[in-house]
């Protein structure tokens, strides 16, 4: 699972053309979130699949399994910056006892050779085995017998991972310490949100012996739904810890204001296949909300997503909502503000960051909250981004 995420995330910043041949050309030599310059038919490798692959909905599933074998296979050159990203994801330390242990039975059953008996038969409806990829079906590991530390995750060869990376955590220590007011929701387009917030809350339970907080934080086990139905106005579907029934609503500044009035940890999926059925423009996407004719907000709504971006309205998955009181409406911020508004609302999320600097989070929250504050500030650029809103959403 983790070496195909980290898979997939390379092939969203590695970037280069279809060439006049009709074949894949690289520009990228390292990993990179920033389209190269002077390239207009430059895209990222994941979007050159993306539209290969995806005709519909269902076609996702052969796009995940393409991505997540990348390295294996054409994006061999690019293997010393997989190598480096999943041993930041280990979760015994290099030099530590329990780390060698690890590495050293790894080594010598990664070292025998897998005989008929040790291979698992696989279904004939599963995919054959990527040419390349070292990754065959054995036996299980020793280490399997081991136990399972709290936020651990063993792949199927035995590797102990983290399953929620340690910075998440080291945020939520500073908003605590800082006696911040927050909520937190994982926004997802995938059905992963489960597991994610059962290991939460067993951190936040102090049961996490290099993680412990002030006070103890709710976290809710079921997650809600954000839906984009054709026509209609966004829709969500929640269960808040306060109340004992799924709510739903359908107003957009009640949505809003029910978000910011959260306490805890929370889950959100989003739609999609509204998301897809317009050739994943970012009208149809993740939103999150913003008045520009309120000065002294009470929220300030930050989304992480490594699919954010700036250059493509449809590569991008964020939906900046901008609410107008006076018409009791919400519109799409036109698309050509939005690199004016990055590092505010929403964070192109740069795993290679994550991983390397336990204090990411923080740092870039901090950014965005004094380019919040010098945005708030910019009432000749908060007027033309209310009135551009409103003029694009009624054509």
């Amino acid at each position: 699972m983790f070496k195909s995420c980290v898979n997939n995330f390379l092939t969203g910043v590695l970037w280069g053309y279809e060439n006049d041949a009709g074949e894949w050309s690289w520009i990228s030599k390292s990993p990179t979130l920033h389209k190269p310059e002077h390239s207009s038919r430059c895209i990222t490798y994941f979007k050159y699949l993306e539209n290969q692959i995806v005709r519909e909905a269902i076609d996702r599933k052969d796009l995940r399994a393409k991505t997540g074998s990348f390295v294996y296979n054409e994006g061999t050159r690019f293997r010393p910056y997989y190598d480096a990203l999943i041993e930041s994801l280990r979760y015994n330390i290099l030099g530590g006892r329990e780390r060698e242990r690890e590495d050293i039975i790894l080594n010598i059953e990664g070292s025998k050779k897998p005989t008929e008996n040790d291979s698992e038969p696989q279904p004939k409806s599963q995919p054959q085995q990527q040419p390349g990829n070292p990754e065959r079906k054995r036996r299980l590991s020793v280490l399997h017998s081991d136990g399972v530390p709290v936020n651990g995750f063993r792949s199927e060869n035995g590797t102990l991972y983290h399953y929620i990376l340690p910075s998440f955590f080291q945020l939520i220590q500073y908003l605590q310490k800082t006696n911040r007011d927050f909520v937190i929701y994982l926004r997802t387009m995938g059905d992963d949100s489960k597991n994610f917030l059962r290991n939460a809350e067993r951190i936040l339970s102090n049961e996490h012996p290099s993680f412990q907080f002030s006070h103890s934080l709710g976290v809710s086990a079921e997650p809600g739904c954000i839906e984009r139905p054709k026509g209609e106005s966004i829709r969500l579907r929640m269960k808040f810890q306060e109340a004992s029934d799924t709510e739903i609503i359908t107003d957009e500044f009640a949505i809003h204001e029910k978000l910011e009035s959260g306490s805890g940890v929370y889950a959100i999926k989003d739609d999609f296949a509204a998301w897809f059925q317009t050739n994943y423009h970012y009208t149809t996407s993740k939103p999150v909300w913003f008045d520009p004719d309120d000065r002294n907000p009470r929220s300030h709504h930050i989304l992480f997503d490594d699919n954010f971006r700036v250059i493509d309205p449809h590569d991008s998955i964020v939906d900046i909502r901008i609410m107008n009181r006076e018409k009791h409406q919400c519109y799409s911020c036109p698309f050509e503000f939005y690199p004016e508004l990055e590092n505010i609302f929403a964070v192109q999320a740069n795993l290679y960051s994550i991983l390397a600097d336990s204090y990411y989070y923080i740092k870039t929250i901090d950014e965005c909250e004094r380019n919040f504050d010098k945005l708030l500030e910019n009432t000749q650029l908060l007027s033309k981004i209310k009135e551009k809103s409103s003029i694009q959403n009624n054509n």
